[in-house]
């Protein structure tokens, strides 16, 4: 490659190619586009500018001074020796012109900085090779589209892209074979390549030395490369040779190479897809002439023109294909009507010669190898390992890498056509075939054993190899079975006959690979049923393999062995096989292992074979099996017996498998041996089971039995509640009752022998025992998940009979008696705790190198999922399990568990190097693994045990950090660099609406890391450590030279992710991509707002402008329609992931709104001036790029649109019989809404509920029955819409109050100057308003959210003069703050509104009614102005229930509320006197009887309320001065003054004796200013005193003479403020303010009243006339 866009191109291609041959690819357009693209890349494939002297001269130029700088394509790099040194190198190694090798180096040189200089030449070659693979399984996957047949337009397309490749766009034939011939030569490079490769290591290994360290692992990968890079060029030439594209011409240099294989080896494997598919094309009479074909054949065929072979298998082999493909020509007699009869006759005995001369060089032998090497076995499976090594003989076994899945595929299905075609065209060979071999096994039969010659076996072999073709394959197997005509189906009819016992393990075979799915399994059920007849009526072996053959041998079997086995051969009868009474053991264990391997199979996947050997067979076939199983027959023999259990229970029922425990359980008491029963009285039944511990493969068959017998039984019923899978009197009559013997025998000596290190030594093959530990882990595991912690919960918290409902006699039976408690005591053993890190223990790279299905990594799976499962139920198990069982200790067998555990936390605490493990597996290939592995985690994250630090460090009296990131810490970044490709996506993760592996790993992540920050209390924690962090005791920090400071840590790739991943494709909102931006965006605000890496990561986020390109991203929420898949009001969008979808969204805007409203007040407290004001403008709707451009972007108000969506309602379940059901007991926390319903809880007692409706005879019939379970259905899916749309609205409000607390702050601390505040404000009101009295009807909550920022709006609206005083926006001002005063008032008077909303309100039309001018001047005098006109009719229009509901929270109000209401009444009795319409104010007052009430609780209380809590003391203080205030504004009119004095105000003056009070001790308020409260108080009553009189007192005597008998009453208090007053002046300095305003208060009342000229005698009055006083 040129350049990295060309090699990032033809990867993307090949990411698409890969999808469209696995039906994924979605993007047609996109693979169309690229492959034009990329064209001239494939046809020029692997060719490269060969090493010339004038590029060395030029590079290395034979001078003594080099020159430092060379020329490459236009472009100067500076070089020094070293690098001179490896370009040259890689020139020599790869024959690639010096200056191409020099450019490779630099770019090697540039991708990797810190490479050392001697592997720059090693990174060089691996890079050239991984390109030409690249490019070499391109056009393979291409040119595999173009042999299939076409379906397609788009595969079509395809085809003809592939043909434009190979023979250009003129499409001549000579261009093809030009093309065919480039490959071959790309394929005798490659291998020159890899002589090259193993050239070096035999170099080495001459020297003495060991290869390690770079170049070791170099040779290692460059292997690699060049076999992947040979089996695309294998797959390549098959692929030009099937489509036509070569010639005669050019097959023959292709069999040259092929002849000149030397080594049996992977590279000679990958030439048969070439030699089958050659012969299938030159070998046939469809595509070549008969003269071709008969030159082709001279090349195989005895004589002059026969090529040599270096290895005679091959030549076997290929000949093999090559006559199974032109035999065809002859099959027709009148095909070659110019040849002879004797002619004819002449060449078929040739051809039968030549054949039989490549049988006997061992062809087959070769295949079978290939098949072998192809397709070896992924789990243990002893038989067909056994069967293949005997057929291989002395052929050695391939040691290399296993090839490919799709090269094994290709391979096979030309394998495939090659055993059709040897069937159909080569019948007389296989009939010769078989008769020879029959012939010699009687020939053997009848000498003496030491005599016998080897029996021939190439017809097994062929069997085998048939087997191997069609395996996995259904659809090929249907050849066999479609048409029973055919040729396939008769072969398979006639090779059932006189079967030897070898040959009856191969013909097994090939049906177990023929019926590998239901249909064809039920189809070889139905050829296995067609000879149900004994020959003569005689116990027999028939001359065909069938049911009645398989089932009369293993009776005559057992029947022999039960009475006296056997153990001298009999002669054979004369069809080869062994009469009864003449059985070779050795013989006899094969075909019985044979024979029910068959039968074991077809049970599982065909019902109607299974169901026909239980219910229609005349022998017991259990007791039979468990017989042979307790005999002293081969291990092998005991495993497929127990093999053969097990798959009878496959889809069990429960009277089948309470039958087979039946069995079992007689069996182990020792019903089922054949030894005689005083031998067996001694043995327990523990002791009889450990027998079966010694040999792995016997240990796993018996486990998988008990797999399939603990297995949840499908149940006929209507539920399977508090069901156990075995019967409650098993063994209750020799031991413990239930199965605690196998749960000991399975978790003690068997489990604890697959962590033995011994057992491992000895057995070099670690496969059986990773089987083995699969299956243990396997029972574990489903013992655990079983159980039903649930209905102990429902028992304790409903009425419901639980005892009577469940399917056990009582729920305390239930918990006793199923495995769950014996297994969890297990858990906590010494021994399994040691099995189960021996397990987790792996090499990742190792599990991933194995596959998915490997035994290894499926044991790892299940040991994790049990651990798992562990930490999930040890609540239940320690606080309800353990100590029920305990209660009986008499019905159960001791506790294995180490009593000094007491949680599972403590087992991974002594084993933490786990935990570095489970992280590990995070990043492994295998989904499940991982996710697993994250689960798990993500429970060990939320551990106080696991999180705490621990007191002291051993040894040592300084704290240390948490116990998982002590461990973690020294492994976490190589763990995370393994961690990044998860959060890598591209166009190819997202052509399919279906969630990508990767993605479900990202999010698994995620919450992994979220969950360790929620539960880190402050401290360093796993995520901390992941994301690239130093973590100390109490603090992080990172490395200089660290990952983090390269922006190369899993934090940085999380960020990138969050700013790049979309989160729709096309109109579909997707919810597995919201949820991944969603954690992404959680993840970066929590570690922006926490104090410990704040200072560290908002640094990082500002110089990525994370912030800005958040919000250019941001785009409409109605912009996508769609959420996955679903219209927003579609009702069932509640009942899936589109809840989901929705509810990410919404929390998506919250976290864009919470992140600026941080680096809001981040910077505005950093004092960042220029940043703040990039942030507003950015929120204002203005991006400013780096040139300084503005762009308009989604501003907060626009951002606003989230608050519109909504959802239909949740659904309402129509229930017709269980109606009224209570689901208080299936509530859950949930970190979103609090409380959910725990909707599998809620089936659960729903069908609790129906058993009892059942047993109480309320369900009376099927109709009734089916109603109940419609109603179940209904009420489940009403549950969880309910739970989705409390969840969607909670998301709603949380990022409205997000949005309200960021609005709030861009108007009042975002730096803008107050005019443009201001206006932010009014728009804010603009967009809230109309919200805001919506949401008075959907959501109260909202409703106040909205309130509140609606009371920030007024006064930012309000703050500047743009309320006041005259200008452009002046009115637009003014027409908000009347919308504002309008929506406040329905609020006050809407019922359903509470206090806090109401006292919002309350400010805001007070703020209202001071901001906006209520006066004008007309003719000199001041009138209402037009807005208190628009205010008092807004007031008048919402009736008299305003007053009502303020009078009723100024008096039963709590708190501020009753204030604010005071408030805003003093502000309406302004505004009413302002308009001069305050009469009928005060009619509405003295209707509700407001004024006296007020007088009471104002005035009248005063001294109770400053005696009680201290702690509402300000609150009371101040609602007095406001009560006093509205007094005071009520007395500033005639009418007002009189309702004021015929409410008492005087009468209840007195009453509060708050003038009685001495002023120098004032009232018991426990606080500093306590005497100046006291005042004011004082001060605030004289002055309401002085207005009444001023009002109506100078007219009236009555009101004055009121007055003077109240200053003659409180005469003592008055001298007192006076005196004091007086005496601080004099003597105390400045007087007290507060004191001062009382005496001014009572200068005024005597003024006014007129008290002191009263007060004085008449001669003293006459004594002063014309006198001074």
């Amino acid at each position: 490659m040129e350049t990295d866009e060309a090699m990032e191109r033809l990867q993307s291609l090949r990411r698409d190619l890969i999808a469209f041959t696995e039906s994924r690819m979605h993007a047609l357009s996109r693979l169309e586009a690229e492959l034009v693209g990329s064209i001239e890349d494939l046809r020029r494939l692997l060719d490269k500018k060969r090493k010339n002297d004038e590029s060395r001269k030029t590079l290395d130029p034979p001078v003594a001074q080099k020159p430092a700088t060379i020329k490459i394509d236009d472009t100067e790099y500076g070089i020094d020796d070293s690098f001179r040194t490896a370009a040259l190198r890689v020139a020599d190694e790869l024959d690639l012109d010096e200056l191409q090798a020099a450019k490779r180096c630099y770019d090697v040189g540039v991708a990797y900085e810190d490479q050392m200089e001697s592997t720059t030449s090693y990174r060089a070659i691996i890079r050239f090779h991984d390109e030409r693979y690249v490019i070499l399984d391109c056009l393979r996957l291409l040119l595999s589209q173009s042999v299939d047949d076409v379906e397609s337009g788009d595969e079509q397309g395809l085809k003809e892209l592939g043909r434009n490749v190979v023979q250009g766009e003129g499409g001549r034939p000579a261009d093809a074979s030009l093309f065919f011939r480039k490959c071959l030569d790309a394929l005798s490079e490659v291998e020159g390549y890899l002589d090259k490769n193993s050239a070096h290591k035999q170099t080495v290994a001459f020297t003495g030395q060991s290869i390690h360290g770079p170049m070791a692992q170099f040779l290692v990968t460059q292997r690699l490369l060049l076999v992947q890079q040979h089996e695309c060029l294998a797959a390549i030439l098959s692929y030009l040779i099937r489509a036509g594209y070569s010639s005669r011409e050019d097959y023959r240099p292709l069999l040259t190479k092929a002849t000149q294989r030397e080594a049996l080896d992977d590279i000679t494997i990958h030439y048969l897809p070439m030699l089958t598919s050659g012969a299938a094309f030159y070998g046939a009479d469809e595509a070549t002439t008969h003269e071709i074909a008969k030159e082709i054949h001279g090349l195989f065929a005895l004589g002059n023109t026969r090529m040599t072979w270096k290895l005679p298998i091959v030549r076997a082999a290929a000949t093999i294909c090559w006559l199974s493909e032109y035999s065809s020509r002859f099959l027709d007699p009148t095909s070659a009507q110019t040849l002879r009869v004797a002619d004819r006759q002449r060449e078929e005995e040739e051809r039968t010669k030549l054949f039989f001369e490549c049988v006997k060089d061992k062809g087959f032998h070769f295949l079978l190898l290939a098949c072998q090497f192809l397709k070896p076995e992924i789990w243990y499976d002893p038989a067909k390992v056994g069967l293949v090594r005997f057929l291989m003989e002395d052929t050695p076994i391939i040691d290399a890498t296993s090839a490919s899945s799709e090269f094994a595929a290709l391979v096979m299905g030309e394998l495939q056509s090659l055993t059709d075609a040897f069937v159909a065209n080569m019948p007389d060979a296989l009939r010769r075939l078989k008769a020879d071999e029959d012939d010699k096994r009687r020939a053997n039969f009848s000498r003496p054993p030491e005599a016998g010659d080897q029996d021939q076996l190439d017809l097994e072999r062929f069997l085998v190899i048939m087997s191997y073709a069609y395996q996995d394959s259904p659809e090929a197997a249907q050849d066999f079975w479609n048409d029973k005509e055919s040729n396939l189906y008769g072969f398979l009819r006639w090779a059932s006959r006189r079967l030897p016992t070898p040959r009856v393990a191969a013909f097994c075979e090939l049906l177990r690979a023929i019926a590998n799915d239901e249909k064809s399994g039920n189809q070889a059920h139905l050829f296995l049923r067609e000879d149900t007849t004994m020959t003569g009526g005689r116990l027999r072996k028939s001359y065909s393999v069938s049911w009645s053959q398989i089932f009369s041998e293993l009776d005559i079997y057992a029947l022999a062995v039960r009475n006296k086995p056997a153990n001298a051969q009999q002669a054979p009868n004369q069809n080869g096989t062994a009469v009864e009474g003449s059985y070779d053991e050795s013989e006899t264990y094969i075909m019985l292992e044979s024979y029910l391997r068959l039968a074991a199979h077809l049970c599982r996947i065909s019902p109607d074979a299974r169901n026909w050997i239980l219910r229609e067979q005349s022998i017991h076939i259990g007791e039979t099996l468990f017989h042979l199983a307790s005999t002293g027959n081969d291990s092998r023999i005991h495993a497929v017996c127990f093999d053969m259990l097990a798959a009878l229970l496959t889809d069990k029922i429960p009277e089948v498998n309470e039958g087979m425990w039946a069995l079992l359980d007689h069996w182990i008491s020792g019903g089922g041996s054949s030894l005689p029963r005083h031998g067996r009285l001694a043995h327990t039944e523990q002791k009889y089971l450990n027998n079966y511990v010694a040999n792995p493969e016997t240990a796993t068959g018996l486990v998988n039995l008990l797999n399939a017998l603990v297995a949840p039984t499908r149940d006929t019923g209507d539920f399977d509640l508090g069901a156990i899978s075995f019967p409650e009197s098993l063994g209750a009559q020799s031991r413990h009752g239930g199965i605690e013997v196998y749960i000991d025998f399975v978790l003690g000596p068997v489990f604890r022998s697959t962590s033995s290190d011994d057992v491992i030594m000895v057995d070099r093959d670690r496969l059986p025992i990773d089987v083995l530990r699969y299956t243990c882990l396997e029972l574990i595991c489903i013992c655990l998940s079983t159980f039903q912690e649930d209905l102990v919960a429902l028992a304790n918290a409903t009425n419901i009979n639980v005892d009577a409902a469940i399917r056990t006699s009582s729920l305390a039976t239930y918990i006793r008696l199923h495995p769950f408690a014996r297994v969890m005591d297990w858990m906590f053993n010494n021994n399994v705790i040691h099995a189960f890190a021996h397990v987790i223990r792996q090499d990742i790279e190792l599990l991933n190198q194995l596959g998915p299905d490997s035994p290894r990594v499926q044991a790892t799976l299940k040991a994790v999922q049990a651990v798992n499962l562990a930490m999930k139920l040890q609540a239940t198990y320690f606080d309800i399990v353990r100590p029920l069982v305990s209660k009986d200790p008499q019905s159960r067998s001791p506790s294995n568990a180490n009593a000094s555990l007491a949680s599972y936390d403590e087992v991974i605490l002594s084993q933490l190097d786990l935990v570095t493990d489970l992280v590990s597996f995070a990043a492994s290939n295998n989904l499940s693994l991982s996710l697993e592995s994250l689960s798990l985690l993500q429970k060990l994250c939320k551990s106080r045990k696991l999180s705490d630090p621990p007191p002291f460090s051993e040894g040592s009296s300084v704290r240390v950090g948490s116990r998982l990131v002590g461990r973690l810490s020294e492994a976490s970044d190589a763990i995370a660099i393994q961690l990044l490709r998860f959060f890598e996506l591209d166009a190819g993760d997202l052509d399919s609406p279906e969630q990508p592996p990767k993605v479900a790993q990202a999010n698994a992540i995620l919450d992994v890391l979220n969950e360790s920050l929620d539960n880190s209390g402050g401290r360093p924690s796993v995520a901390h450590c992941l994301l690239g962090f130093t973590c100390h005791l109490r603090t992080v920090d990172i490395e200089p030279d660290g990952a983090f400071s390269q922006s190369q840590s899993l934090f940085h790739h999380i960020v990138l992710c969050a700013v790049q991943a979309p989160s729709a494709i096309e109109t579909d909102n997707v919810s597995w991509l919201l949820k991944l931006k969603r954690g992404c965006m959680d993840l970066v605000l929590k570690l922006a707002e926490a104090p410990l890496t704040a200072n560290i990561v908002l640094p990082n986020l500002r110089a990525m402008d994370f912030f800005l390109v958040v919000a250019e991203q941001q785009f409409p929420a109605l912009a996508t329609t769609l959420w996955d898949r679903k219209l927003l009001n579609d009702p069932t969008l509640l009942l899936d992931s589109s809840a989901a979808a929705l509810k990410a969204r919404l929390f998506l805007r919250e976290n864009y709104f919470e992140y600026a409203a941080l680096e809001l007040r981040k910077v505005s407290e950093a004092r960042m001036f220029s940043v703040q004001e990039k942030v507003t403008a950015s929120l204002l709707g203005n991006s400013t790029g780096p040139d300084g451009q503005r762009t308009p972007i989604m501003s907060i108000f626009d951002l606003f649109d989230f608050f519109d969506l909504e959802t239909e309602p949740a659904l309402v379940a129509n229930c017709k019989i269980m109606k009224d059901m209570d689901f208080a007991s299936c509530l859950k926390d949930d970190p979103e809404i609090v409380t959910a319903f725990d909707v599998p809880m809620a089936e659960q007692l729903l069908l609790l509920q129906k058993r009892e409706m059942q047993i109480s005879g309320t369900i009376k019939d099927q109709t009734e029955d089916i109603a109940v379970d419609d109603d179940i259905r209904a009420l489940c899916a009403s549950l969880t819409s309910q739970n989705n749309w409390r969840a969607i609205q909670n998301a709603r409000l949380s990022a409205l109050e997000a949005w309200a607390d960021l609005l709030s702050l861009v108007v009042t601390s975002s730096g803008l100057d107050p005019e443009t505040s201001a206006s932010v404000a009014v728009q804010g009101l603009q967009a809230v308003l109309p919200r805001l009295e919506k949401a008075l009807a959907d959501s109260i909550d909202s409703a106040a959210l909205l309130a509140k920022l609606t009371l920030t709006l007024v006064q930012a609206a309000t703050s500047s003069d743009s309320a006041r005083e005259p200008s452009r926006n002046t009115g637009l001002v003014h027409e908000r703050l009347l919308s504002a005063f309008r929506v406040c008032l329905k609020i006050i008077v809407d019922s359903s509104t509470g206090l806090g909303l109401r006292d919002v309100c309350y400010r805001i039309c007070c703020a209202v009614l001071v901001a906006l001018p209520l006066t004008t001047t007309t003719n000199g005098k001041p009138t209402a102005s037009p807005n208190a006109r628009q205010l008092l009719q807004l007031v008048q229009t919402t009736g008299d229930r305003l007053l009502t509901v303020i009078t009723e929270d100024a008096f039963s109000g709590r708190g501020i509320t009753r204030i604010s209401s005071l408030l805003f009444l003093d502000a309406l009795v302004a505004l009413f006197h302002l308009a001069n319409v305050d009469k009928s104010m005060f009619r509405a007052l003295e209707k509700l009887n407001f004024i006296p009430v007020l007088i009471d609780q104002s005035i009248g209380n005063v001294t109770s309320s400053f005696s009680g809590d201290n702690d509402e003391l300000a609150t009371a203080v101040a609602y007095f001065h406001t009560a006093l205030s509205l007094l005071l504004r009520i007395c500033q009119t005639p009418e007002g003054t009189t309702l004021t004095l015929n409410s008492g105000f005087f009468a209840a003056v007195a009453e509060s004796r708050l003038f009685s009070t001495d002023p120098d001790i004032g009232l018991d308020i426990d606080k500093p200013a306590a005497l100046r409260e006291f005042y004011n108080l004082l001060s605030a009553v004289l002055r309401v005193v002085t207005a009444v009189v001023l009002t109506r007192g100078q007219g009236n005597a009555s009101v004055l003479q009121q007055a003077k008998n109240f200053l003659q009453e409180n005469r003592f208090s008055m001298q007192a403020v006076f005196k004091r007053t007086s005496a601080v002046q004099k003597t105390a300095g400045p007087p007290e303010k507060e004191a001062v305003e009382v005496a001014e208060e009572f200068s005024r009342l005597l003024v006014v009243t007129g008290f002191l000229e009263d007060d004085e005698p008449a001669h003293v009055r006459a004594s002063r006339v014309n006198g001074f006083t």
